[in-house]
């Protein structure tokens, strides 16, 4: 009998048949009720060994199917219990009464309602004598102990099952080595194929890590810039594999054996703030965890969510961490192995090159984009001549009071292009900013002066709404006494963000933008024509000339330019409604910190947004007279919209609903401008006239709505 059960698994070279098949046997041989097989490996993300258990509680009929399908991975320290014990020293263990053995644990019986009773227990040695396992069966089927003979037997059935594990071993890592060469190649091919776009590129490198270690979920979390010290990711990638079937390549959106679309999840943007992240990123080595569950380094969620973590870092050419792969939860349930980390990380050194080429290309694509929209710019535009400069700069600047500025009524109706210049610079004079940075006051006018050729002749979007919004800020740091406290580096940074946040407006929004696809739609992802206001407010004030920041220091310059950014940025609805939400929460707990810069960048943001919207808070006379500015301009886009896409415009936009005007007017004072002010006055005083009018105004709107 032993001769046919040694040739049963004599040419079996799958390992967990053969394991299944000598197990099995053992329980024939023996007459054991459950046999186990545990193997020695290298513990995950460390040097020592530890046993695993290949199959657990196999007896003489079970199928190999139902076990693997049941099967968890249970990891015993060398040294420990009995099984530990055995693969420690080398030597058999057969015990009568197991809880009599203080190695014995008892708490896979309690977890099992299985009764241990006796146990024999011996290692599996390879040709050179070293324990490779240790083979553990329990209770004999007769109700028993085992004896000397089924020990000896067992022990010489074992040696030739040694010799079959190693070649199984030595087969499967064979087999492992060709798959290893195989996706390398696939890789280099991938790379020199796919350069001209990061996203796809993303997706294979994904989904080849997926087929490499058979992870069920992948993510990869790039850095722009390297050398940054502010510890974010500036993407990041996500796929995720379905339970029931991770090796055949379905993935979470649906499509079969193909890369899925990168996703971020809100549990992606969490892993961001993992300590284990951190640490990779600080070390720049590998990170091969077999049980986060017990790790308290991770978060309570990321503990339940995941099995296995293994972290790679991605280097660029300078061998800096561009990123950071991270794999979770094998498909059989285990730990990823030395030889998963071992192929992953060669992977992932073909990801850092090919994704360093891609960015190179996609550098190039944005340089020549710029150049595009660039040169569009320049062809519309000019800087005004210092000829005209001089002009301005000899006019006598009247006072406050005279032009109006100081008041929230304030309006441009009546005024000429001249007064409209000269206002801005009084705004700036009583603000103290040109003897405060000595601001040079030839380049003002012929900046201020370029400011207003640069922006367009449309309907709303041009140098008066700009005027407009300037106005309102500098009245709002004159009225309110908290905003007159403000540093003056800011103030100067408000209002030059007020005067330039439309410039080069083509009175269209970012959706037309994007629906054309436009030269801005492509250079930049989001906020697109805020991204280009501010990009041309940084050519104007780098125009020799029209340099007026030039006095600052350099610490002055770059802080300057930082808020301005800030502020323009913050005039794009979306993002302002988002900062609205946090902003309010800090008032409501009553957290907000004026010294605290996230929260002074907040409230930034509500001034440029308020200012952005003052038309709504105008008299009746002036507000009727911009809302219809307004919606003119909102037809033209519609009207473009049905002729060049055939599309239906938005209500707002379309001319042939023009008279839900009045209705759609009480609507956004309603969801958009009434919390702006509303907002506004619990942080800062004396600015109740601003949300006064919007409320008058809304009655008027209300009013017209039944006409």
């Amino acid at each position: 009998m032993l001769r046919e059960l040694v040739l049963d698994i004599f040419h079996e070279l799958d390992v967990a048949t053969l394991c299944h098949k000598i197990l099995r046997n053992v329980c024939l041989l023996i007459g054991a009720d459950r046999c186990s097989l545990f193997l020695v490996e290298s513990a995950p993300g460390r040097s020592q060994l530890e046993l695993v258990s290949n199959l657990f509680d196999v007896t003489a009929d079970s199928c190999l199917e139902t076990i693997l399908a049941n099967h968890s991975s249970i990891r015993i320290p060398i040294g420990q219990g009995i099984v530990g014990s055995v693969a420690l020293t080398g030597e058999p263990v057969r015990i009568a009464d197991a809880y009599q053995d203080e190695r014995f644990n008892a708490e896979i019986d309690k977890q099992t309602g299985y009764r241990t009773k006796s146990v024999l227990c011996l290692p599996v040695k390879d040709h050179t004598g070293a324990v490779i396992g240790v083979t553990q069966a329990v209770n004999k089927r007769d109700g028993g102990v085992f004896s000397e003979t089924d020990e000896k037997t067992f022990e010489t059935f074992l040696t030739f099952c040694g010799i079959g594990i190693r070649n199984a071993k030595l087969y499967k890592q064979s087999q492992l080595e060709t798959k290893r060469n195989q996706v390398l190649l696939d890789m280099v091919r991938i790379i020199s194929e796919q350069q001209d776009n990061l996203d796809p590129l993303v997706r294979k490198i994904m989904h080849y890590m997926q087929l490499i270690t058979t992870c069920r979920w992948c993510q990869i979390l790039l850095i722009d810039d390297p050398t940054s010290v502010e510890g974010m990711f500036d993407h990041a990638f996500e796929l995720r594999f379905e339970d029931d079937d991770a090796n055949s390549a379905t993935v979470h959106d649906g499509e079969s054996r193909q890369p899925a679309a990168p996703v971020v999840t809100d549990y992606c943007r969490m892993l961001l703030n993992s300590e284990l992240i951190s640490l990779v990123c600080d070390t720049g080595e590998p990170l091969n965890i077999s049980n986060p569950r017990e790790d308290m380094r991770l978060t309570e969620l990321e503990r339940l969510s995941i099995s296995a973590l293994l972290c790679l870092p991605i280097k660029n050419a300078q061998s800096r961490v561009a990123g950071l792969c991270l794999l979770m939860n094998k498909s059989d349930g285990g730990a990823f192995t030395s030889g998963d980390q071992q192929l992953a990380e060669a992977f992932a050194l073909f990801c850092g090159l090919g994704i360093h080429n891609t960015r190179m290309f996609e550098r190039a694509e944005v340089a020549k984009r710029r150049q595009q929209v660039a040169l569009e710019v320049l062809s519309y535009h000019a800087v005004a001549s210092s000829e005209d400069a001089q002009k301005l700069a000899k006019c006598l600047i009247p006072s406050s009071r005279f032009l109006g500025i100081n008041e929230f009524s304030f309006s441009d109706l009546a005024m000429s292009d001249e007064e409209t210049l000269i206002s801005v610079i009084k705004m700036f004079e009583d603000t103290g900013l040109f003897s405060a940075f000595k601001l040079n006051y030839a380049s003002f006018c012929r900046w201020i002066l370029s400011v207003k050729k640069n922006y367009r002749a449309v309907t709303y979007h041009n140098w008066r709404h700009a005027l407009n919004v300037t106005q309102c800020m500098f009245a709002m740091l004159r009225t309110s006494p908290e905003l007159r406290g403000l540093n003056r580096l800011d103030k100067l940074a408000l209002l030059v963000a007020s005067i330039c946040h439309d410039l080069d407006h083509r009175g269209t929004d970012n959706k037309f933008q994007r629906l054309t696809l436009s030269p801005l739609a492509q250079l930049y992802s989001s906020s697109m024509l805020e991204r280009h206001h501010f990009n041309q407010c940084i050519m104007l004030l780098s125009i020799n000339g029209c340099d007026i920041l030039s006095s600052l220091s350099q610490s002055q310059y770059e802080r300057c330019i930082a808020t301005i950014e800030k502020c323009i940025l913050a005039t794009d609805l979306q993002k302002h409604m988002a900062a609205r939400k946090v902003l309010q929460q800090l008032v409501t707990d009553r957290a907000f910190n004026w010294s605290e810069t996230a929260h002074q960048d907040l409230l930034l943001g509500l001034l440029m947004t308020a200012a952005d919207l003052s038309a709504i808070t105008k008299p009746w006379s002036v507000q009727k007279k911009v809302a219809f500015l307004v919606a003119s301009e909102f037809y033209e886009q519609g009207d473009r919209e049905k002729q060049e896409l055939h599309l239906q415009p938005d209500d707002q936009k379309d001319r042939a609903k023009q008279q839900k005007l009045p209705k759609m007017q009480v609507d956004f004072i309603d969801f958009v401008c009434l919390p702006v002010y509303t907002l506004l006055c619990e942080i800062c005083s004396e600015l109740h006239e601003l949300r006064n009018g919007c409320l008058s105004n809304r009655a008027q709107w209300e009013s017209l709505t039944g006409q």
